[in-house]
């Protein structure tokens, strides 16, 4: 299992995201269009370096997964119920619940989707699949490939979702 909390120890105390979702407002939405476009390119720079043959490192998906749900929470108030359910948001859920739990997190989420929200719920469920494929340097190189195999697959998923939910929240304003 990989150990995200190197990754998300410089985490603690760098963001806010404790606020709860807001979907109402324009604005509001239209930022969230943005933010997941923009995770969208993120997911396909990170899918690119992958399949070049690049060990991304627990820090760069850490931080990418952090802000992803924190973002993905911030719209849907099933999904901010599910990660800040601890007084640690985001941080403490990735920390606690997902490292000691991956598989039945990952499930957990899958199921959220089948509730409501699907497009954006399974966005969250593969940007969680994502940290479970970091290669680990210390890994025999054929392991290695076999994580950015599955690495890329989640990222290349996860990249269509994030682009899906930015397309459910409508065009731009002129």
């Amino acid at each position: 299992m990989v150990g995200i909390a190197l990754g998300l120890a410089l985490l603690t105390g760098c963001a806010n995201h404790g606020a709860s979702p807001r979907e109402d407002d324009a604005e509001i939405r239209q930022e969230f269009r943005q933010d997941m476009m923009d995770d969208a390119l993120t997911a396909e720079k990170l899918l690119n370096q992958t399949r070049r043959g690049v060990d991304l490192s627990q820090m760069t998906l850490g931080w990418f997964v952090y802000d992803l749900l924190s973002e993905l929470s911030s719209q849907d108030q099933v999904l901010y119920d599910h990660f800040y359910q601890s007084s640690g948001g985001v941080e403490g859920y990735l920390r606690t619940t997902f490292q000691n739990n991956p598989v039945q997190e990952i499930d957990r989420v899958s199921d959220l989707a089948k509730t409501g929200y699907p497009t954006r719920r399974l966005a969250a469920r593969y940007a969680l699949e994502v940290l479970r494929h970091v290669p680990d340097s210390s890994d025999p190189a054929a392991t290695r490939e076999a994580d950015r195999r599955e690495l890329a697959s989640a990222l290349a998923t996860l990249g269509t979702l994030l682009q899906r939910t930015a397309d459910e929240m409508g065009p731009p304003r002129p």
